[in-house]
């Protein structure tokens, strides 16, 4: 785990001349926008983090440039360290862009004496955490299997996959449940929200889990 640690602290090095001043202050800019013309901090924490979920493919994109893959193997790092040190780098990142939008956030809409809504702004920064974690599982074995010149085109494609088919498993959803019935649902989960949000959360962990062992098995027969 320690290896995995300081290959995540590699990662964040290796992008950290892409998180400029100006860079930054360009991602507050658009922030403040959001929150200058909505009522609420969801605007701003979706699109912030939806960047933070482009830049997890940096390192990818990085170390193909610089040929980094080979001098691992160089240094004898455990190709299970790389993959495991990915889904960190990821899931870290997409963390740390929802809180610095939700501080952001609470700083402005104080200032412009509006309502914040912080329970509103956690359950997003959650839900997308989750939603763009989901996206990336489906994106690193592609990264993995491939080089990133060859899988950024195929690998963009769940982002607009994946909210697609929520939205047309809803209309499914709709279609084949009475109104009545969907609220029975929502009815049962509000009266046992532990077992929601366990039940939520083995699944997220299950195709997390699925997903890393693919990568792993794929980035194994990766040659350089």
């Amino acid at each position: 785990m320690n290896k995995a640690i300081s290959f995540v602290r590699l990662d964040f090095i290796t992008i950290k001349p892409y998180l400029t001043v100006k860079n930054l202050c360009l991602f507050a800019g658009v922030a403040l926008i959001m929150l200058t013309v909505n009522n609420s901090a969801s605007g701003a924490i979706g699109l912030l983090m939806s960047f933070a979920a482009l830049f997890s493919s940096y390192p990818f994109a990085i170390g193909e440039k610089s040929n980094m893959d080979v001098l691992y193997t160089t240094l004898s790092i455990n190709r299970n360290t790389v993959v495991l040190g990915r889904y960190l780098f990821a899931l870290i990142l997409d963390l740390l862009a929802g809180l610095f939008t939700f501080f952001f956030s609470f700083v402005v809409l104080t200032i412009m004496q509006r309502d914040f809504g912080g329970m509103e702004a956690m359950v997003t920064i959650l839900v997308l955490f989750l939603l763009f974690s989901v996206i990336q599982a489906v994106q690193l074995p592609i990264y993995f299997k491939l080089n990133y010149t060859k899988a950024k085109f195929v690998a963009y494609i769940p982002f607009i996959v994946l909210p697609l088919a929520i939205m047309a498993g809803s209309r499914f959803f709709n279609d084949l449940f009475s109104l009545d019935q969907i609220a029975g649902l929502f009815a049962s989960a509000a009266a046992n929200p532990l077992t929601a949000v366990l039940l939520c959360l083995a699944i997220w962990v299950g195709i997390i889990a699925t997903s890393y062992r693919v990568s792993v098995a794929l980035y194994q027969k990766r040659e350089f």
